[in-house]
């Protein structure tokens, strides 16, 4: 399945259920592209004409999917596509990326160890927001 079938796919799928709700034609534009724009970024590492493989691919390895990736807000609860090292390129939720790797299929990523991550404007740690501090001083 190329990028434009998943994106195709995803768009009928949710187009089935505008029946259903009361909407203008704006609202749902404006969710069909938040659906594009997510998509894209899930998978801008597959090029246009690449197969990705996705959960239903993977049946050998003996795993569930998971609801929430699936069902509960997909497809922004879905995990960033990845590459295998087959050369492959695999779009899957995040119970059987978990096997995936449990396989040892993956391509191996490295990891930013979190004090090397660049924390986003506005974020604070978590004490912080609730009015705690970072340590625990008994206080």
């Amino acid at each position: 399945m190329t990028k434009g079938q998943i994106i195709e796919g995803v768009l009928n799928e949710m187009r089935a259920t505008y029946s259903h709700k009361m909407r203008r034609p704006s609202e749902e534009d404006e969710e069909e592209q938040k659906v594009i724009t997510q998509l894209e970024k899930l998978l801008r590492d597959a090029t246009p004409d690449e197969n990705i493989l996705t959960c239903a691919d993977f049946a050998d390895l003996n795993a569930e999917c998971c609801p929430t990736c699936h069902y509960f807000m997909f497809p922004v609860d879905m995990s960033q596509g990845v590459r295998l090292k087959t050369g492959e390129y695999a779009w899957v939720c995040c119970a059987i990326g978990s096997a995936v790797e449990r396989a040892g299929r993956l391509v191996p990523v490295k990891r930013v160890p979190l004090e090397e991550r660049v924390n986003p404007a506005g974020y604070k740690p978590f004490a912080d927001f609730f009015g705690g501090s970072k340590t625990n001083d008994g206080q």
